[in-house]
């Protein structure tokens, strides 16, 4: 009887025991898991704010290239073409 009675008694306790270990351990997973998700949130932060800083180049290379007088530029040096003079044109006279 002695001994049963010793059995049930370790036994509970290796119950507890299992279950305070099994809580530890969800706990150091979800510090781990909150930490490698911390540092992926952290990379993402900073991969978009050079993005955006590239969408921003872009759109001042975009506007610089459809400036009037970058195009009238490249007009000029890459295909020739010069501006007509008023007795060339055809249609509406300003």
């Amino acid at each position: 009887m002695k001994y049963q009675a010793e059995m049930l008694t370790l036994r509970k306790r290796l119950k507890v025991f299992g279950m305070v270990l099994c809580i530890l351990l969800v706990r150091v997973w979800e510090t781990v898991q909150g930490q490698r998700l911390e540092r992926q949130l952290k990379s993402l932060r900073v991969e978009a704010d050079r993005l955006t800083y590239e969408n921003g180049r872009l759109q001042m290379q975009i506007h610089r290239y459809e400036a009037p007088s970058h195009l009238e530029a490249i007009a000029r040096q890459d295909f020739s073409m010069i501006p007509l003079d008023p007795s060339h044109r055809i249609g509406i006279q300003p």
